[in-house]
């Protein structure tokens, strides 16, 4: 049985439902003291000014003191409660979506780095919505109905005018967005494709320098560019003339309120006092209404991120959502593949197709095979990285799938080809995977992987700063480190992906002599490679070609059976 849970903006959003209660509180007595200058205004050309009334006067100028004093602390605590929710509310979504980002599957992930991130920074106009002014224009322009009933009462039918103007503001407001909404979606979509390209020619600077490929690259994101610049400006072109419309109306507004007021009071049906209140709400009324066209923008805005962020926060999860979920624990380091067959999202080749074979714990085996033939799928897949489109994969006898995948992780650590690092030293990219480790722990996985070698002779030692993705380590620095790491996790199961692949042959062999100690009996092992020399390290071997095992056997039978087929 699936757990039921609520949609997760709400999750963010409903422990701070009484500070924006208090918030809409603060908004009624604002827009209710709001009243008191045209009432105030009026008394004093009606009353005051006729009668010479001082003592009056100066009785409703204390009153209206007071008034403007509890206005503007009552604006006060509202801007800062809409802070401080904001700012909560920042905080957990911020942190809900890059845990949804941490722990989604890769499966179910966009192939282009930069779509991605373009997507996650959508939250950012989500934010904006709950955190800006926009809250406040849209509770102000909810009391709008007051200052009508008061126009009303003062003003009689007069009311028709602010009363159709606001109806027109509304609709200009509502064209205006349904046309913005249209070059926002084209927006959104231009902005994720320039994300994208500046994302993937950051990561391959250096290729794009070694082909000269610049001006291509320039071209591209010129092109991109112009279209990104035209559909913002219609944007811009639509939201100044809706609010340019709205301020026209507002200012006829007060214009005919003064003409028909006149025709009123010429016929003894309202007094001077009460056409000078009347703008004065008609004006007041207007206010949120002056912005109403960019609020609406501003909301379709919101709830188009809204709908890119649920995209995100539909992905699939690496952790389990079911309530009948038991966590077993990974006792032993043996695994088989049961026809097993993948092929990646978006692509229509299987990689892996009907593959079987069986690892004991603490088995030493060796894959090798030509590019692509699914060498590192294997090691993705029981990493549960990704799970299999047929078949199983099985850990102690249980299926993967039945495992928290922070116990798989646990036990099955991969060193992939790409040797990712992290800016940061080299002891704090080390201590990645297990921050408890000792010193002592620290040293002995450095020296068997030769870490050891190339930091004892940098003058700041282990706090030698790698670099944004290890930039300032060669190749087989990075891939000595990633090895490092792995190792000071003790994981059952070892899978080592070219391992060597980025070093010379004295590291090579270093490494070597190192890691034949490295693993005890009851660790299993894995060594994806093309080089014989690293078969050193294993008993059997499992020859892979396009995806099926064509040979497995005792290592030197494998290798005797490969050179006679050769020969």
């Amino acid at each position: 049985m699936e757990i039921e849970k609520r949609h997760w903006l709400a999750t963010t959003l409903v422990p701070y439902w009484r500070t924006y209660a208090r918030v809409m509180l603060a908004a009624l007595f604002i827009n209710i003291i709001a009243l008191a200058s045209p009432l105030f205004t009026m008394n004093v050309y009606d009353r005051v000014l006729p009668n010479k009334a001082f003592p009056t006067l100066w009785v409703l100028t204390t009153g209206i003191s007071l008034a403007y004093l509890f206005d503007f602390l009552l604006k006060t605590a509202r801007a800062s409660l809409i802070d401080y929710a904001g700012r909560k509310a920042d905080l957990r979504l911020s942190q809900l979506i890059f845990d949804k980002i941490l722990n989604s599957t890769l499966a179910s992930r966009p192939m282009s780095t930069g779509e991605y991130a373009n997507r996650v920074t959508q939250y950012e106009f989500v934010r904006e919505f709950f955190t800006s002014n926009t809250i406040g224009i849209l509770i102000d322009s909810l009391f709008v109905v007051i200052f009508l009933v008061v126009i009303y009462m003062i003003a009689d039918w007069l009311v028709i005018i602010p009363a159709v103007a606001f109806v027109l503001s509304v609709v200009i407001g509502l064209v205006a967005q349904a046309q913005i909404g249209k070059r926002m979606a084209t927006a959104a979509n231009e902005a994720s494709r320039r994300q994208s390209l500046l994302v993937e020619t950051i990561s391959t600077i250096e290729t794009l320098k070694s082909l000269r490929a610049e001006a291509t690259m320039l071209r591209r994101w010129q092109e991109l560019t112009k279209y990104s610049s035209r559909t913002s400006e219609d944007i811009k072109h639509i939201s100044s003339n809706a609010i340019n419309m709205t301020m026209l109306l507002q200012q006829m507004v007060s214009v005919l309120i003064v003409v028909a007021g006149t025709y009123e009071f010429a016929d003894g049906k309202i007094a001077m006092g009460a056409i000078v209140a009347t703008v004065m709400l008609a004006s007041r009324a207007g206010a949120p209404l002056g912005q109403i066209a960019m609020t609406l923008a501003r909301f379709r805005q919101a709830t188009m991120s809204l709908r890119i962020l649920d995209k995100i926060m539909e992905q699939p999860d690496d952790r389990p959502s079911t309530v009948g979920f038991v966590n077993r624990q990974i006792r032993s380091g043996g695994f088989s593949f049961q026809n097993v067959s993948f092929q990646y999202p978006g692509s229509d080749q299987a990689v892996i197709n009907q593959l079987s074979f069986t690892v004991a714990p603490g088995e030493k085996v060796g894959i090798i095979g030509r590019i692509g033939s699914g060498k590192t799928t294997l090691g993705r897949l029981l990493d549960g990285l990704f799970q299999p489109t047929n078949g199983r994969v099985l850990i102690d006898g249980v299926d993967i799938r039945q495992y928290h995948m922070a116990e798989v992780r646990a036990a099955v650590a991969v060193a992939g080809q790409s040797s990712d690092l992290f800016s940061g030293t080299v002891k704090e990219n080390l201590l990645l995977g297990r921050a408890d480790a000792s010193d002592e722990e620290l040293l002995a996985v450095s020296r068997m992987t030769g870490v050891e070698e190339f930091v004892s002779v940098h003058p700041r030692g282990f706090d030698m700063p790698v670099g944004e993705r290890g930039a300032n380590l060669s190749n087989g620095q990075k891939q000595a480190l990633t090895i490092a790491r792995l190792l000071l996790t003790r994981p059952k199961i070892v899978f080592l992906d070219e391992p060597s692949g980025a070093m010379d042959l004295a590291s090579e062999r270093h490494m070597i002599n190192k890691l034949t100690d490295a693993f005890g009996p009851e660790t299993t092992l894995l060594v994806a490679t093309h080089r014989y020399s690293m078969l050193e390290l294993v008993d059997r071997l499992i020859v892979i070609d396009r995806g099926k095992i064509v040979a497995d056997g005792p290592k030197n039978a494998v290798i005797e059976a490969m050179q006679r087929k050769a020969v």
